[in-house]
């Protein structure tokens, strides 16, 4: 996760869920999935089973279940819920941010579109305008480079090259790629495409 630091509380809910699916565990899978260095489990253990959050069940000397109580369900539980409303929080902004992008367009008096950049940017411009109520752009479809989308749909619209552009009647092409944003400005100058129909995401 790139905007998600390994707090302890998310290493918490990680170590949680995963004793809770796999009792059996070992501490150097508990280590890659909390992302903590091996030398630390017996750290966090030890303070969920000083919590009551699990309890450790001794197989062998060398050999041990770790078992997820009622109130480290409880507490899973909780912290889940917290994680997720984080996530909402941020997809709410990011929602906002797009859906403001797409007022600012459309007051440009531009109403379909053509998407450059096969990605996850162009998913969500394409959710936020079908949860609108009445959609003010219409997106005709997806342009990207990749050889191996063109022909392909993505999330019902169809996936085409560079050269197909003009066989679609839109009104702007707007770069959704954060990476190549130059690059496919550069490109379409190259084919004669003109600069005032194009609309840069990341650049408004």
């Amino acid at each position: 996760m790139k905007f998600f630091s390994s707090t302890s509380d998310l290493k918490e809910l990680l170590l949680l869920e995963h004793i809770e699916k796999t009792p059996s565990t070992t501490q150097k899978e508990i280590g890659r999935v909390i992302g903590g260095a091996a030398s630390m489990v017996n750290v966090y253990i030890d303070n969920l089973e000083d919590k009551d959050y699990l309890v450790r069940d001794y197989k062998s000397a060398k050999t041990v279940d770790y078992n997820i109580t009622p109130q480290g369900i409880k507490r899973k539980n909780y912290l889940l819920i917290c994680y997720m409303r984080e996530l909402m929080d941020l997809y709410r902004l990011a929602k906002d941010n797009v859906a403001d992008f797409l007022v600012e367009i459309q007051a440009k008096g531009i109403e379909d579109v053509l998407l450059y950049g096969a990605g996850e940017v162009a998913e969500t411009i394409i959710g936020v305008i079908r949860d609108k109520e009445t959609p003010v752009i219409n997106v005709k479809a997806i342009v990207d480079d990749d050889i191996d989308k063109i022909g392909t749909y993505m999330l019902g619209y169809k996936v085409i090259g560079i050269d197909d552009i003009k066989d679609y009647d839109h009104d702007a092409v707007v770069i959704t790629s954060y990476s190549f944003e130059e690059e496919i400005e550069r490109k379409l100058k190259e084919v004669g495409y003109p600069v005032s129909k194009v609309e840069r995401f990341f650049s408004h």
